[in-house]
């Protein structure tokens, strides 16, 4: 098949569901094919992959795998006619296959260099094909747009102003990594065939994000694999999601795959901003709390611990301290100043210690027993923030639910609470009322809400920013005891 061939399949093959698969079954293969080439057994892994059905073996890694494990057997012709296929199911990850060794018989051939060479006609036809894919699931209500700059296809259930600026905060995280220096947006190499690959941004309603959410515990999710990014709120859950966009591709173009605890760290720094997108200031959050609790208690992991955890644990025990421990220590390296000079040096540093450990004593030119005595003195001394079941004092008198990604919507008004703002009443808070901002500052969450209203006092006046129907208004508002609010998530 030739890559041209490869090409139209994809716009064709995208759009057809694959059957539903046996989930253990195919699981059970899965891990014994691994297991093959583990041990460099790789007609065993073909064997494995051949007792999948045909529906299912239409997965590009898959797909992909075979393609190896035929390179590997010197079987050229069909290794590169796997390939093709794999390309044609979704395979977009040249940075991956021109570092595989497995590939290594395959480079000099008419296929491979082919593919090369049309290597950015095809990530252009795989935009193409997911954009045909976004339109046939997603219809009535949703708007379809592309960045060419970032190379991201979107879907959003949003009205224009909040898409708007949910495309703000996708450009601001953008801008903050370019402002910075972090890690480069785009590849230096100029070349047409090292493009990155299109990403999907879907946008969607709570009912369509209730069926693609892998759990409902996470407020939105990045599959690198699939080049897909899915956000139920146009605030921290995107800028985090965003972001790991972004680290992925860097990670990919140097060859480095960051320690969970590095990845989702410097993610979840996003969540909890101020100032306006692009320039952040990072701020103290629900998770930095979770971490002052901790502390309390004496059980904080070591940093030498902690940095050497493997991914599967990280994940798997204690998932959201793992997570607010991650944030804590990068928002301690932003307090320090020394985030970027920290990155910059690990990423040099990697091959000889991808912890992150070596990189930490180097910027802060001492042991790593003396870091961590300063972290936790600053831990200690970090403010608390209101949160969801811990609001501050202070609150606006009303019942609050967290909507539907674009702000806390309000469910009740209580009587007597809130200061009107004009002698007509036109601007009182009301029933529905989608909150969005509070003295300019967005809030997005529930924990938006709470962390911006914790820095305020009871009797303090606040411009409330809402959405009703379709209208924004600026609503003021004289904040009452939090007792009086009451959170319906």
């Amino acid at each position: 098949m030739s890559v041209r061939h490869a090409i139209t399949r994809l716009g064709l093959l995208l759009l057809v569901a694959s059957a539903p698969l046996r989930a253990a079954d195919v699981e059970e293969i899965r891990e014994r094919a691994i297991r093959a080439f583990a041990a460099d057994d790789f007609q065993a892994a073909l064997d494995a992959y051949g007792e999948l059905d045909e529906d299912q073996r239409h997965d590009p890694f898959i797909l992909y795998n075979m393609a190896c494990a035929h390179a590997m057997l010197d079987q050229p012709e069909q290794a590169a006619e796997r390939l093709l296929d794999a390309l044609s199911w979704g395979f977009v990850d040249l940075f991956h296959m021109e570092r595989d060794a497995q590939l290594a018989s395959l480079r000099e051939g008419t296929t491979y260099r082919t593919i090369l060479r049309g290597w950015n006609e095809l990530l252009q036809a795989r935009a193409d094909a997911d954009m045909q894919v976004l339109r046939a699931r997603f219809e009535d209500g949703y708007t379809f747009a592309r960045d060419e700059a970032l190379r991201l296809s979107y879907a959003s259930a949003f009205d224009e102003a909040t898409h708007a600026d949910a495309i703000a905060q996708i450009e601001g995280v953008a801008g903050w990594v370019d402002e910075t220096g972090i890690f480069a947006l785009r590849d230096a190499d100029p070349s047409m065939e090292r493009q990155d690959p299109w990403v999907t941004v879907v946008l969607p309603t709570r009912e369509d994000f209730i069926r693609l959410v892998p759990s409902a515990r996470v407020g939105g999710f990045y599959e690198r694999d699939r080049k897909r990014l899915v956000s139920q709120d146009v605030g921290p859950s995107l800028r985090h999601e965003f972001f790991h966009v972004l680290h992925w591709r860097h990670m990919d173009r140097i060859g480095q795959t960051h320690p969970l605890w590095i990845q989702e760290g410097l993610a979840s720094l996003f969540e909890d901003v101020d100032g306006e997108p692009g320039d952040w200031t990072f701020t103290p959050s629900w998770r930095t709390n979770i971490v002052k609790r901790i502390d309390r208690t004496g059980r904080l992991y070591p940093w030498k611990t902690f940095f050497a955890m493997p991914d599967q644990r990280f994940m798997g025990v204690r998932p959201s301290a793992n997570y607010a421990y991650a944030r804590t220590v990068f928002l301690f390296l932003a307090s320090r100043g020394v985030l970027i000079p920290w990155y910059r040096t690990y990423i040099d540093g990697f091959d000889t210690d991808p912890s992150g450990l070596t990189a930490m004593e180097t910027v802060f030119d001492k042991p790593v027993r003396e870091i961590e005595r300063d972290f936790r003195t600053w831990v200690r001394d970090l403010e608390s923030v209101g949160e969801v079941g811990r609001p501050g004092e202070a609150g606006l008198g009303l019942q609050v639910g967290t909507g539907t990604g674009e702000g806390p919507v309000v469910t009740q008004v209580v009587a007597g609470s809130v200061r009107e703002s004009s002698p007509e009443g036109d601007d009182r808070l009301r029933h529905r009322d989608v909150i969005t901002a509070i003295d300019g500052r967005t809030v997005r969450t529930l924990d938006d809400l709470y962390r911006v209203l914790g820095e305020y006092e009871v009797g303090d006046d606040v411009t409330v920013t809402v959405r009703r129907g379709d209208r924004r208004l600026d609503i003021l508002v004289r904040l009452v005891p939090a007792e009086d609010d009451e959170t319906f998530p």
